[in-house]
């Protein structure tokens, strides 16, 4: 009765090289439960665990679309900056700079630029993560070391744990960094000889630029030379490669759409738009906007 479901799950965790523990914590289901019902042995109700499972199988599909109908593409402005910022960094074990506009697909570039290169720690700052104390200790964590809540003896784990290395640390978010955590990363590219790039919006860059006569931001000035900056201004070749399926009109409108707002934007418009119709076209494009923008007023 549930054959259908179970070779479908089954097809899609071989393809996908989901593991019955990862599909249990997309769907809330036990791994017993999903262990069972694939073998036929499942003594519960059955219909339910079919119907989750079919509604989690159709949201994978909607995802995969989404995934397909957007396309990475290494030649967009953006990610080049992006890149050689990181490559300049990791190669001479110095601190870097991105920032600009939101959504402009720096994360994206900077996650590619992890998966493509090896000894890459990457961490996101946040509201909670201000302070030399959280930023370090999010450091900590993500390389599987011990959580201490005092400065001095994380400074010491970390320096001694990337000295000579060679490695990149990745802060995506830098933004929120207060200027004793960016001294903090300063420290730790000094005594460990690491790579460090800050990614963000143009707060700090704004503030390095800005003539202030603090000690700390003429200390930044004078260590960050690449200070690289990047802008929602694309071009249609750049569109055409991200978009490959999109027509020119539509592509035209996306285009203004993302140096009004962003490049997140243009792209979250398009997906959503394909929910509702998957041809595309610019009056659906519109039309969509236009709701969206109307379930604001």
């Amino acid at each position: 009765m549930y054959k259908q479901t179970i070779q479908r799950l089954t097809d899609y965790m071989e393809i996908s090289g989901k593991t019955q523990k990862q599909v249990s914590k997309e769907t809330d289901l036990s791994t017993a439960v999903i262990s069972q019902f694939i073998k036929g042995t499942y003594k519960g109700n059955n219909e339910e665990i079919d119907r989750v499972l079919n509604k989690y199988l159709e949201l994978v599909e909607r995802r995969k679309f989404n995934i397909e109908c957007v396309r990475f593409y290494e030649g967009l402005q953006n990610t080049t900056i992006t890149n050689f910022v990181c490559s300049y960094a990791h190669r001479n074990n110095d601190i870097a700079l991105v920032c600009g506009d939101a959504g402009a697909g720096k994360t994206t570039a900077l996650e590619r630029y992890k998966e493509n290169n090896v000894g890459v720690v990457m961490i996101t700052a946040n509201s909670c993560t201000t302070s030399a104390v959280a930023i370090l200790k999010l450091i900590s964590q993500k390389i599987g070391k011990s959580m201490n809540n005092r400065k001095d003896l994380l400074m010491t784990e970390l320096v001694n744990y990337f000295k000579d290395t060679n490695r990149l640390i990745i802060v995506d978010e830098a933004d929120h960094l207060t200027m004793a955590a960016v001294q903090a990363l300063r420290n730790l590219n000094d005594e460990a000889h690491v790579g460090i790039v800050l990614s963000g919006n143009d707060k700090i860059y704004n503030q390095m630029v800005s003539g202030a006569k603090s000690s700390e931001l003429q200390q930044l000035r004078s260590r960050i030379l690449v200070r690289r900056r990047v802008t929602n201004e694309y071009t249609l070749e750049e569109f055409k490669n991200i978009f490959p399926d999109v027509n020119n009109e539509c592509l035209g409108y996306l285009i203004q759409l993302a140096r009004k707002e962003s490049l997140r934007t243009a792209i979250k418009l398009l997906r959503i738009t394909y929910d509702y119709n998957p041809s595309v076209s610019l009056s659906t494009l519109k039309e969509v906007q236009r709701e969206l923008a109307e379930g604001l007023c």
